[in-house]
């Protein structure tokens, strides 16, 4: 399998795949955040009228276990390729276990279905899947944060089929714009995320055809400092290779909150945290073979002039 070109460059700041896999697994281990579920949602909503070719689905992204049902309820019937940086069981779905339950009555002695598990494979690897073999990959909110989301893109090509379709979601340039002061006063850097059409262009180069880029904007509000930072840790933290290593000290903190709390609307006594939401799909179109054959219109054949 021939390695994908590596486009590490694509980001100002450079990330840290091995942070990202580790706050990756801390945030596994909790309750699904409310954006993942939400941003999910409207990735289905968006996607009811992609009808990409049979085949299998791939997902590459943000996962959390919670988060699967109504992806799969879009792809019912197709078989799931699940990837994330650590393998992890995935439960049976509700209707996977009615299903079982009722065939179970028919023929006694079926066997119930097993947990099915993600598939470990460190981020930004080759994806262990041969050439247009998948119908679809679903990324959500996944590449804002990889090191090299050219590499990425590279692959899912690598393993769509013809006419076969990705769809993904991201964090956009205007994604915790409050927050941009606050790392300035905690002497830390502040991850620049792409615009809509850097990304449509990214896709462009890595051979997907006409990216479709769609953009909204969220504004979430807090009560206190404390719960707004405690959200953007589960959201992105911190994944920079430049970032401080080490824990925060009781002023930073207090620091922090007080550059917070400057941001405290009167009117409704909240604080807001932006999110800028991309969202993007584009297909795998089939190439026609070249051939040595040219062909001419006879309109264009002039007649040979002869002499009187």
């Amino acid at each position: 399998m021939a390695s994908p070109t590596m486009s590490s460059q694509f980001w100002k700041i450079p990330r840290s795949n091995n942070a990202l896999a580790y706050q990756w697994l801390r945030r596994v281990a909790k309750p699904l955040p409310f954006i993942l579920e939400e941003v999910n949602q409207r990735m289905v909503n968006r996607a009811q009228i992609m009808r990409p070719v049979e085949g299998g689905v791939v997902h590459q992204g943000w996962l959390h276990p919670s988060a699967l049902p109504n992806v799969k309820s879009l792809f019912v019937g197709r078989e799931f390729s699940v990837f994330a940086p650590k393998a992890i069981s995935l439960p049976v779905e509700q209707l996977e276990q009615a299903a079982a339950s009722f065939l179970v009555k028919l023929w006694p002695g079926r066997a119930a279905p097993k947990p099915s598990a993600a598939i470990a494979l460190p981020i930004n690897s080759p994806l262990p899947l041969p050439n247009e073999s998948q119908a679809m990959v679903w990324s959500p909110l996944w590449l804002h944060a990889v090191a090299d989301p050219g590499q990425c893109l590279a692959e899912w090509l690598r393993v769509l089929k013809p006419e076969g379709g990705v769809f993904f979601s991201c964090f956009g340039p205007d994604t915790a714009r409050e927050l941009q002061g606050l790392a300035q006063v905690m002497g830390e850097p502040f991850p620049d995320f792409a615009d809509m059409h850097d990304l449509g262009d990214l896709m462009s180069k890595q051979g997907f055809s006409d990216p479709v880029m769609e953009m909204e904007k969220l504004t979430l509000t807090y009560s206190s400092p404390a719960k707004l930072i405690e959200d953007w840790r589960a959201l992105c933290g911190n994944h920079l290779e430049t970032r401080k290593q080490g824990l925060r000290t009781p002023r930073q903190f207090s620091e922090a909150s007080l550059y917070l709390e400057q941001l405290r609307n009167p009117e409704t006594g909240r604080i807001p945290l932006t999110l800028e939401l991309v969202y993007g799909h584009a297909w795998k179109v089939k190439r026609k073979a070249k051939t040595d054959v040219a062909t001419v219109k006879i309109s264009d054949i002039k007649g040979r002039k002869g002499s009187k």
